[in-house]
């Protein structure tokens, strides 16, 4: 029985090879057809009719904004998932605007993430169009996940420098104070809690799979005092760096 049919839209064979890997008919979905461009894409379109359009935004010949705005104007009920890169934000709010229900970040989301942008879609077809009122807000939602995305992704690339929330809040573009209530509400911690769990969770990773020394480890994970990064450590492990480590042999 062949389930909703999707169409990806991407100029990088790499990330439509990595598409065609995933298991659709085990999710209720049928890929119909892939495309290089927006141009292929919207003859394919076309032909097959899909449902759902995973499509990339910065694409030569006719970009993602110009295909979604076309595909709604034929089927206003298609349903677009944007795949994105943090510089082409811009683009994806646009996008976002003219009717795309979902978004991810290239190199980043998961498997995971991708089926729940499918069910998404999926649930809103065929959905009555949102009111101009309604779509603003889903599209403010959206947006306020992206940034804390990228936030997130800005974090793990900086652990090991002492990154504060007046930087991360800047480099999203947001003011300190808005960022920290938006970052707790989103990710359901404060700040310094998540930077704190995310550098132990690189220490222990560092500690199990490499060669480094503890205090190399502690250092790499953000933590330049090395009593106090074994305190935290054994807090929250119940076990020292050296002990957690164990029989690898490294330290």
């Amino acid at each position: 029985m062949k389930g909703t049919r999707v169409v990806i839209v991407d100029d990088e064979v790499p990330i439509r090879e990595s598409l065609r890997l995933f298991n659709w008919g085990s999710y209720g979905y049928e890929l119909a057809g892939e495309a290089r461009h927006g141009q292929e894409a919207l003859e394919l379109c076309g032909r097959v009719q899909p449902g759902i359009v995973v499509t990339d935004i910065v694409m030569p010949v006719m970009d993602g904004l110009r295909l979604t705005n076309l595909l709604k104007e034929q089927q206003s009920d298609v349903q677009i998932i944007l795949l994105t890169c943090h510089s082409e934000f811009d683009y994806a709010r646009q996008a976002l605007a003219l009717g795309a229900c979902e978004y991810l970040l290239k190199g980043t989301y998961r498997e995971e993430d991708l089926l729940a942008a499918l069910n998404k879609a999926r649930d809103r077809i065929p959905a009555q169009r949102l009111e101009e009122a309604e779509r603003e807000e889903c599209a403010e939602e959206l947006n306020k996940r992206y940034e804390i995305r990228h936030a997130e992704s800005y974090i793990m690339e900086h652990l090991g420098t002492q990154i504060d929330l007046p930087a991360v809040a800047a480099h999203v573009g947001l003011s300190a104070n808005y960022f920290g209530l938006l970052f707790r509400k989103e990710t359901g911690v404060s700040f310094q809690d998540y930077i704190k769990r995310k550098r132990l969770e690189k220490a222990a990773h560092l500690l199990l799979h490499s060669p480094m020394k503890v205090y190399e480890v502690a250092a790499e994970s953000g933590f330049p005092n090395y009593r106090h990064f074994s305190d935290v450590f054994c807090h929250q492990y119940g076990r020292s760096p050296r002990e957690y480590r164990g029989g690898y042999g490294h330290g």
